[in-house]
């Protein structure tokens, strides 16, 4: 991580350093220390990167590398995602509050109190959640570092596809030769008389997510394009479809060809507002649900017509997504808390639920009140996009950006696919909003040396006192 300050440009090292941990750390290994949160492959990248930008970009530097391409400090500007964090850190503590009591089931299994003790480390837990989010909203906000994190996606996918193509033909072995273990239940790796590979990741249905956001990034790229490249950009997403196809990850398939179809059909404009129209979908789905206004029947129609095998694993989600629901309302506000206790065990002690949905995890740990400050801080960027796109003047890399999530966050409807991937595309997002409408032809002057006037999450607007307006903005102040 160091090395990549020192030696890169701050886009390119977060880029990097992100998608690196992430991509090759093993899985399921942690390192535990008292007080400490679990420092993880999810942890420990976004910890270094931290301390590295803080020690080796210096402002002098950052001036040199990426003049006004890096937001001022690390905490967002925006009163939206400020509130937002602010109920995150909230709903962790007021769950480990309300959570003091010793659940007993069957007269033999008990499941522990939460203890004030627990408040720090859940507290931590949350802070390096966010972390490749307050990353990427400081130095991948400019369209100049979305485009290298569009890029960085790609190249990622492509090198990685070569690792997945070994186990689609040799069986998911990667894990097992270099660390040791297989992170999962090998029977689930089991798909269509093959394979399905997962190299260093928690499980097939994390990579397949992650080829199909590879994959709409190569698409936007092809489509921006207009010199010799955009052949090989399309080549690249042809490849990554290939790959993505023998992934045996059906439902990372069928969102890629959705979406895949938006971003060649459609113009940016509207790219961005499809996104933002699926993000109010998926932050009002489980209240939809709930209400049992869901079209989960007309869903397991096509499933069934599809593949019968696949409707009965849809089926069988969609039932344990009930059980779960119920017994999430129960404590609605602030939720059950960690340590199984959002799970449904029956008077025999039997745990009979299955928990799949991130959705429904968030809920029932956390209540409701951590679901809507967490997927809202990963989904208000892409809405309120939806509302500003003509203002901000967006690139088809920042709409790249929003597929490669919107495909990510309606992956967590059935899957608990949230990785540190996920909250670094959607910190670029919160940063652009930030950072505002940006001159293509000129570098945008560094946001630190002008004051703000009003909320980051509207147009942005400067004092000159008498002097002419800066470099990029129009002669109403209005920052370009």
């Amino acid at each position: 991580m160091f090395w990549l300050f020192a030696k890169r440009t701050p886009a390119e090292a977060v880029t990097a350093a992100i998608l690196g941990g992430y991509l090759l750390l093993p899985r399921n290994y942690s390192i535990e220390m008292p007080a400490v949160p679990s420092l993880n492959k999810d942890s420990i990248p976004a910890i270094a990167a931290v301390l590295a930008a803080s020690m080796m970009l210096s402002r002098d530097r950052l001036r040199q590398l990426a003049p006004g391409s890096v937001q001022p400090g690390w905490f967002p500007r925006s009163r939206a995602v400020q509130l937002l964090l602010i109920l995150m850190g909230l709903a962790a503590v007021l769950t480990v509050l309300t959570n003091g009591d010793r659940l007993v089931y069957g007269g033999w299994r008990a499941l522990p109190a939460l203890r004030p003790y627990d408040i720090a480390s859940t507290l931590g837990n949350t802070l390096f959640a966010v972390l490749p989010f307050l990353l990427a909203r400081r130095y991948l906000a400019h369209p100049e570092g979305q485009r290298t994190l569009v890029i960085g996606m790609v190249v990622a996918g492509i090198a990685y596809s070569f690792l997945a193509l070994y186990e689609v033909r040799m069986s998911p072995q990667l894990s097992r030769m270099i660390y040791g273990y297989f992170p999962h239940d090998w029977r689930q790796h089991l798909r269509g008389g093959g394979y399905r590979p997962v190299v260093f990741l928690h499980h097939g249905l994390w990579l397949a997510i992650f080829f199909c956001g590879s994959f709409l990034a190569a698409l936007s790229l092809w489509r921006s394009s207009t010199d010799k490249m955009r052949t090989r950009w399309l080549i690249a997403a042809i490849w990554m479809l290939m790959v993505l196809v023998l992934s045996k990850g059906i439902g990372a398939l069928g969102i890629g060809l959705l979406l895949g179809a938006v971003i060649a059909f459609l113009p940016i404009r509207l790219q961005i507002i499809c996104a933002a129209g699926l993000a109010v979908t998926i932050l009002t789905y489980p209240m939809l649900r709930g209400a049992s206004l869901a079209p989960t029947e007309f869903a397991l129609s096509i499933a069934e017509d599809v593949d019968p095998d696949r409707a009965a694993s849809l089926r069988f989600r969609l039932d344990n997504e009930d059980i779960l629901l119920d017994h999430a309302n129960r404590r609605p506000l602030f939720g059950w808390g960690g340590w199984g206790r959002n799970r449904v065990i029956d008077d025999r002690g039997r745990d009979i639920s299955v928990t799949d949905g991130y959705w429904i995890i968030s809920i029932g740990i956390n209540g409701w009140l951590g679901y809507l400050a967490q997927f809202g801080l990963l989904l208000i960027p892409m809405i309120f996009m939806g509302l500003r796109w003509k203002a901000l003047g967006l690139t088809s890399a920042t709409a790249g950006i929003a597929m490669a999530l919107t495909a990510n966050m309606i992956d967590l409807i059935p899957n608990a696919t949230l990785t540190p991937v996920t909250w670094l595309l959607a910190g670029a997002l919160a940063g652009r909003l930030e950072l505002g409408r940006v001159d293509r032809d000129a570098s945008v002057q560094a946001v630190s040396d002008l004051p703000l006037r009003r909320n980051a999450y509207t147009r942005q607007t400067r004092r000159h006192g008498g002097h002419a307006p800066p470099q990029g903005a129009t002669p109403e102040g209005t920052a370009t």
